[in-house]
């Protein structure tokens, strides 16, 4: 797999899996609302995966990859634009075709981002294991 699906399919994942269904009021819920372009949740722990210990550049650069899209599109929320990159990454890397459904609302401000500890925290080799 090549390392720019791989970043495409982690950063809708991460976005997504913020989600609490016990929690009812949008956004507090998390899920895959575009949260993670903001800086506080690129920070999070869980994160730290995806970028490199020098300024998290691989989460940044797979955002700068998918910025010219939103630029051009911009009536496409960064909710559906992550969960499509994730599933253009995976026929990409020779998957299947997943079916997408649009209409995901982003959130508007970091302060609407999901609390930090959402998702575990890095795993080490050994854990991953």
């Amino acid at each position: 797999m090549r390392p720019f699906p791989l970043k495409q399919l982690r950063l809708a994942w991460h976005d997504a899996g913020t989600y609490n269904k016990n929690i009812e009021e949008w956004p507090l819920r998390g899920g895959a609302n575009g949260s993670l372009r903001f800086e506080i949740e690129i920070k999070h722990a869980a994160n730290a995966t995806l970028s490199s210990q020098s300024g998290f550049s691989g989460l940044v650069n797979a955002l700068k990859l998918l910025q010219p899209i939103k630029d051009k599109y911009s009536g496409v929320t960064y909710a559906d634009l992550f969960q499509l990159a994730s599933a253009t990454a995976v026929e990409e890397a020779g998957g299947p075709k997943i079916p997408i459904k649009y209409g995901r609302v982003d959130v508007s401000e970091p302060e609407q981002c999901p609390e930090e500890g959402r998702l575990p925290g890095k795993l080490t080799v050994k854990e991953e294991i």
